[in-house]
């Protein structure tokens, strides 16, 4: 019969991608496959084979030796001895190994079982991909997706405690809900990002008092109002007060915060969802943040599936860690920390200086306290900021205990370059009710002139001027 037409011809031994193509890139160390035929056997035997007949044919040839035709592909087989002019032609012969019966493009032009291999390669290469994808998309962001690319900032306020009970709630009884902050949102709701600590329960329901204990806190759930309209995007619930009236008025406090779309840390209704930081992004850029407290009250402690808050003074190895695990993969990391000792304004080193450098060393950019319900200083530690406690922002207090009446706002901004403008607005908290205002004039001056002292020895430098004080590290 007449030998088949040329595209349908190639060696049936074997199928070896040209030089060059991805089955057999030179250099790659992977040698060329044997094409698999269907019901041939053990797939190790068809390669023995088909290298034992390539071997047979080295120097004689054989029914199925062929040659070369000018394009490249090779002729069909012939069952004479190839003439003296076809084997100058074809010159010399190449072993099996490096063979090419043909050229890829026009093998898989001209086989039907050609193409059928490049449609399993292309579906194997899509299988791929597509697992990669599926296992990325479900792990944890990697530095280099999370961090901010090029020049980035984000501004911040952070404020003191907020604890709407006593007279604060007679006055928000008297005013609305909104009226406790009244004075100070507009100034709060500047930043991109504001921070505050919510110490007093925001519920209605008493009917859970913990026990042991000798002061219980609960405020006003209307007091919500005040916290949205000043803007307050995160608050640390991690402190000695917020359990006072135990899962009841806390799962209340968390229904509130919700609903206003503000984001929590440090307490809820498991240990594992009073662990887990707030985890955010402001301006393309990704924040973490953490709310840990010293002060722990007997059965306070979240744990298991029993409401609670959490605490690093418990671990502060562990939370070193989460701080260092969560600075891989954003690009702020900010700590709130419950604790000191309370009406004291100067710090205790091993109360608070130590273990807050320590969390400065592994990984945070601010550290934010409060608990001593007076002034404490500000430090610069290691390029991250320290405000080791803002005083009262909403709280009425008796001035015997101290300067609870004394508070301030921070304001500053983080940048891909480190942090900057740094400024302290002192407020004052009225006498009668404990609502704050923005001090001006003398008792600005007071206020400050005592951060001032306070925060001598801690690398900073202050500029006070138009009722501010102005702050960066000491050079």
């Amino acid at each position: 019969p007449p030998p088949p037409p040329s595209h349908l011809r190639y060696n049936r031994d074997e199928v070896v991608l040209e030089e060059g193509m991805v089955m057999n890139a030179r250099g790659s160390g992977r040698k060329p496959a044997p094409r698999k035929r269907p019901n041939a056997g053990d797939g190790h035997r068809r390669l023995t084979d088909a290298r034992s007949a390539s071997s047979r044919t080295r120097n004689t040839p054989s029914r199925t030796s062929s040659t070369r035709n000018p394009r490249g592909t090779r002729s069909a087989p012939s069952r004479n001895t190839p003439s003296r002019n076809a084997q100058r032609r074809r010159g010399p012969r190449r072993s099996s190994k490096t063979s090419f019966p043909l050229s890829f493009p026009s093998f898989l032009a001209s086989s039907t079982r050609g193409r059928r291999i490049l449609i399993g390669v292309i579906a194997f290469a899509v299988f791929l991909l597509t697992l990669s994808l599926v296992f990325c998309g479900h792990g944890t962001k990697t530095q280099d997706e999370s961090h901010a690319r090029g020049s980035y900032s984000v501004s911040f306020t952070t404020t003191g405690d907020l604890i709407f009970w006593r007279e604060v709630a007679d006055y928000i009884d008297m005013n609305g809900g909104a009226s406790a902050m009244a004075n100070i949102d507009d100034m709060l709701a500047q930043a991109d990002v504001t921070i505050s600590n919510v110490e007093s329960p925001l519920s209605d329901n008493e009917s859970a008092p913990i026990a042991n204990k000798d002061i219980y806190i609960i405020g006003r759930p209307s007091a919500i109002e005040g916290i949205r309209n000043s803007g307050i995007d995160i608050v640390s619930l991690a402190n000695n007060h917020i359990m006072d009236y135990t899962g009841p008025a806390l799962q209340d406090t968390l229904n509130a915060l919700d609903g206003a779309g503000v984001l929590h840390a440090g307490a809820g209704m498991t240990e594992e969802e009073a662990g887990k930081p707030v985890e955010t992004t402001v301006n393309g850029v990704s924040v973490a943040f953490f709310s840990w407290t010293d002060i722990i009250p007997e059965n306070y402690l979240a744990f298991g599936d029993q409401p609670g808050v959490v605490s690093a003074r418990m671990n502060l190895d562990d939370a070193c860690r989460r701080v260092r695990e969560a600075k891989e993969t954003h690009d702020i990391v900010i700590v709130a920390m419950h604790w000191g000792v309370q009406y004291q304004d100067h710090i205790n080193d091993n109360l608070q200086r130590e273990p807050a450098h320590k969390l400065v060393d592994a990984g945070a950019d601010v550290i934010v306290g409060n608990h001593p319900h007076v002034l404490q200083g500000i430090e610069f530690y290691n390029g991250s900021l320290i405000a080791y406690a803002h005083g009262n922002c909403v709280f009425r207090q008796a001035h015997e205990f101290g300067h609870t009446h004394e508070s301030y706002v921070l304001n500053f901004d983080i940048t891909d370059s480190g942090i900057q403008n740094v400024v302290a607005t002192p407020l004052y908290l009225d006498d009668t009710y404990g609502i704050p205002s923005i001090a001006t004039g003398e008792q600005a001056q007071t206020t400050l002139n005592r951060l001032v002292e306070i925060s001598e020895g801690m690398n900073t430098s202050f500029e006070l001027r138009d009722d501010k004080a102005y702050i960066s590290p000491q050079t």
